[in-house]
């Protein structure tokens, strides 16, 4: 178990009821919390980092491209400055979104900035700087979703048939001999994990609803399906890889409850699914999801 994993299941609740005993309440679950600050000083080094890269990259070469030519120098330079000011303006644009609650770039382009270069920079630095990972996870999940949210909010909407929702297996009381991960229809609404509640939710917006077993089946339901967009639930390290595996499938990503610690009797918040869904939808409802800074 990595450092992050063992600072979140310190954080764990009592234990469920036995079989046939009333509906669990999923409580003590791990806080939801991101700070901003550790966010913010990786993203600079992660912008200083490649200024200084760059700086190399027109340095070392300038003696023999001006052997070449003399002007070589120079639009290598130029290049390198476009480079680098495209990516200091998105992480400009990632940091003002993390300081005021919104998107201010184009997130459709900027997502792919914090997925495919920002993320696994910043995770680098991060264990240089012994950050936990966690942390940098958590505040990932986070912009991703604002920046998800800002594609609804400028006006892009998807269809019900066009959305799936993706659950982590886990999710599902451990003692349960229904096998719903092979269909969730299969769920006999016993009420000791939210599977129900998710079913029901599901017939209501006529949404395609998962239960998995890893990352593996996810993508392969992904590429079966081919929805537009996706609502997932899992911990911070697979909800990280998840959206970095579907990118550029815009993903709103929920992270689950963990009453008793990771990968067994986890639960998920019903009005966060449910916000989430009413936002892909373009409808008023927002994913529930409390963030401390």
């Amino acid at each position: 178990m990595d450092k992050g994993r063992e600072d979140a299941s310190s954080q764990t609740g009592p234990g469920l009821p036995e079989a046939g005993g009333d509906a669990p309440e999923v409580t003590g679950s791990v806080e939801y919390k991101f700070e901003k600050g550790v966010f913010l000083l990786l993203l600079g080094l992660c912008a200083v980092g490649l200024l200084v890269v760059g700086f190399f990259f027109w340095y070392v070469p300038t003696v023999g491209l001006g052997n070449i030519h003399p002007v070589l120098p120079y639009v290598l330079a130029a290049i390198i400055i476009v480079v680098c000011g495209i990516v200091f303006w998105g992480a400009i644009g990632i940091a003002l979104s993390l300081i005021g609650g919104r998107s201010v770039t184009p997130s459709s382009r900027y997502r792919g900035f914090l997925v495919k270069l920002f993320l696994p920079a910043m995770v680098l630095f991060g264990g240089l700087f012994k950050i936990p990972r966690i942390k940098i996870e958590r505040a990932f999940v986070e912009i991703n979703n604002r920046m998800v949210r800002s594609m609804v909010a400028g006006g892009r909407r998807f269809n019900p048939e066009k959305i799936i929702i993706l659950m982590p297996h886990c999710i599902q009381w451990e003692d349960c001999k229904v096998k719903v991960t092979k269909d969730v229809a299969n769920c006999v609404r016993c009420g000791r994990c939210e599977i129900a509640e998710l079913l029901t939710l599901s017939n209501e917006y006529g949404i395609k609803l998962f239960v998995l077993t890893g990352g593996t089946i996810a993508r392969r339901k992904l590429k079966e399906f081919r929805p537009d967009a996706v609502v997932a639930v899992a911990c911070e390290r697979d909800l990280t890889s998840g959206v970095q595996d579907a990118y550029p499938l815009p993903v709103l990503a929920v992270i689950n409850k963990r009453p008793h610690g990771y990968c067994m009797n986890t639960g998920v918040d019903i009005a966060a699914i449910k916000g989430a869904i009413e936002e892909l939808l373009g409808r008023s409802g927002r994913p529930t999801i409390e963030v401390s800074s």
